[in-house]
């Protein structure tokens, strides 16, 4: 009687806890349904939101791709431009100098020393004598050396006098306003211009300037006005 108990009372536990589990079960299956409905709706809110933006940078992007080609296609139109422009003008900057002390005087001594067949220069004041003595040893050499010098500035520590004494042609402007050049032009390709003038001053002292320019065609242009000042200039 007391083995039927004991029996009883196991499967009356055992019942008990197999309808605990299935309640248990009942219960919390909705919760967990609505939890997963939760996470499902976030994760659709959240694929929304990237596949918005995502959108929206992407037509970001190709605009700014759309804009970086056209830009780079007005790049190449003006670079090419430019290049005709250039070979028209045949323009090539050789050097840009300032004073004092900053290399024009050497600058100009080298463009010297590099002369194959002419010199043709428009001075305002010349005394340097490092210059005379490069247009003297270019003359020597056989190119044509022609200089016109301001007549206001020949003075005794003007270079005018050795270059003449050397054999150097030489002529006095007869504007009879300034002659105001600083120019000179080397085998009808390069000029040499700008404020610097070829004196002491402007190399130790003044705050001057050279632009070297290689270009037959502007060289061209500074050698008519040479031409033309010289022809009416007198020795």
């Amino acid at each position: 009687m007391a083995r039927k108990r004991r029996t009883l009372h196991v499967l009356t536990i055992i019942v008990v806890l197999f309808i605990g589990l299935i309640l248990g079960s009942l219960l919390g299956e909705p919760r967990l349904t609505e939890r997963v409905k939760e996470l499902q709706k976030e994760n659709e809110h959240l694929r929304g939101w990237l596949e918005g933006n995502i959108t929206a940078y992407g037509n970001q992007i190709e605009a700014y791709k759309d804009r970086i080609e056209l830009l780079n296609k007005q790049i190449k139109l003006l670079n090419e431009q430019i290049e005709i422009l250039n070979e028209k003008l045949e323009i090539e900057i050789l050097g840009v100098y300032f004073s004092p002390r900053g290399g024009c005087a050497e600058a100009i001594i080298s463009l010297i020393g590099s002369a194959n067949k002419s010199i043709h220069i428009l001075i305002y004041s010349f005394t340097l004598d490092s210059i005379g003595n490069a247009l003297i040893e270019a003359f020597k050499r056989g190119v044509d050396v022609r200089v016109v010098f301001e007549r206001n500035e020949i003075s005794e520590y003007s270079e005018y006098w050795r270059l003449k004494g050397a054999g150097v042609l030489v002529r006095n402007d007869t504007n009879p306003y300034l002659m105001h050049n600083k120019v000179m032009v080397v085998d009808s390709k390069i000029v040499v211009t700008g404020s610097y003038n070829w004196s002491g001053s402007a190399e130790e002292r003044n705050d001057e300037n050279i632009i070297i320019i290689r270009s037959r065609r502007i060289a061209e242009e500074y050698e008519k006005t040479f031409e033309k000042i010289w022809a009416k200039s007198f020795g």
